[in-house]
């Protein structure tokens, strides 16, 4: 008997050691293609509605999956891509123009030692601090170049990786496509690996999939808001275009490592190059201090509800996903503890049962 016993055992640890190897390999292998699967079921979840109602009007399945495809691409990711070729295109003379002001050593543009709120500031805090070696025309020069070097050098490395960009747009749009027509048997195969009773396991996944779309759809609501904002603001100083300048600071907002800090920067360089100071000032204190901010405070408000986590968890879930998984983490990152969440409650669930059971 103990010969089978250690046997089985044998048997047993043997069987996990090569599943956990397995588990293993499959993952190193997927790990470069993740962030577009993951990516392109995050885009599936959030419009399966629609496609839903498309599949009730043809037979085969293949044919909305590649309409829904090619819906997203068209409506969602096309547009981004064209706008950020657009924002090159409209930025570029603003750019050459601080450039330019940067080696000229900012002639033409008036002395900022002779304004009236300058002299004032300086003329307080000449007691506290040495400003006699200060240049303040060449000091405002310099943030203008190191800003303006910045922005092309992201936008020249945006541009050299666009091959990258483009294969990891194919792989959305393929992950899409595959995702429409066999997810709902992929779905099925979840539920039954789930070890919970079925109605627990449906539960947990349509609480998932309220998380990701109350995530996408605030994320949007959020950018479009920031882009009123800013445009608005834009409106106010005189900044030609601003409608198209608030457009492109919303698309900034959804992208990783950029944001809407890429026009309203410039575009303060911009007024300051002009002659218009206390405008450029205002413009930034405003982008910096309201426009990139909205998203820190409005974002918890917009979703603790639809996802129920509290706004503070959701707060901190949305910047750790960040931190940790990128621009994947903003919709990862609730997810996760939504997760975490249903967990919790199904072992507090667990430990009540007993207790009311001997009541």
């Amino acid at each position: 008997m103990s010969e089978i016993i250690k046997r089985e055992t044998t048997f047993a640890v043997a069987a996990l050691l090569l599943f956990a190897g397995v588990v293993w390999l499959f993952y190193r292998m997927m790990a470069p293609f993740l962030a577009p699967i993951a990516w392109g079921a995050i885009l599936v979840v959030t419009v399966q509605p629609l496609h839903t109602r498309l599949c009730k009007r043809f037979r085969r399945r293949g044919i909305p999956a590649l309409l829904m495809t090619l819906l997203v691409a068209i409506v969602i990711i096309v547009p981004v891509i064209l706008l950020g070729f657009s924002l090159v295109d409209e930025a570029s003379g603003l750019y050459a123009r601080v450039q330019e002001a940067v080696g000229t050593q900012g002639v033409g543009w008036p002395d900022l030692r002779q304004l009236p709120w300058v002299q004032s500031l300086t003329g307080h805090l000449e007691g506290v601090v040495d400003l006699s070696g200060l240049d303040i025309n060449k000091a405002v020069l310099d943030v203008l170049g190191r800003v303006s070097s910045f922005i092309v050098s992201h936008a020249t490395s945006l541009l050299t990786n666009i091959g990258r960009t483009m294969l990891q747009f194919l792989l959305v749009l393929l992950t899409m496509y595959y995702l429409f027509k066999d997810g709902d048997g992929l779905l099925k195969l979840m539920k039954e690996s789930i070890p919970l009773p079925s109605a627990r396991s449906e539960k947990i996944l349509a609480h998932i999939t309220n998380v990701v779309r109350a995530t996408i759809y605030g994320g949007l609501a959020v950018s479009a808001f920031q882009g009123i904002m800013g445009g608005l603001m834009f409106w106010i100083m005189g900044v030609p275009s601003p409608v198209f300048w608030g457009a492109v600071m919303a698309v900034l907002t959804l992208i990783p490592l950029l944001g809407a800090y890429i026009v309203y920067l410039p575009a303060a360089a911009f007024l300051v190059s002009e002659g218009s100071i206390i405008k450029g000032i205002i413009l930034a204190a405003w982008g910096v201090g309201v426009v990139s901010q909205i998203d820190n405070f409005l974002t918890p408000m917009l979703l603790s509800g639809r996802t129920r986590l509290h706004p503070i968890l959701l707060f901190f879930s949305i910047m750790g996903g960040l931190l940790h998984f990128g621009f994947l983490g903003l919709v990862l990152g609730p997810v996760v503890a939504s997760v975490f969440v249903a967990v919790f409650d199904l072992y507090r669930d667990a430990i009540r049962d007993p207790v009311q059971d001997a009541g």
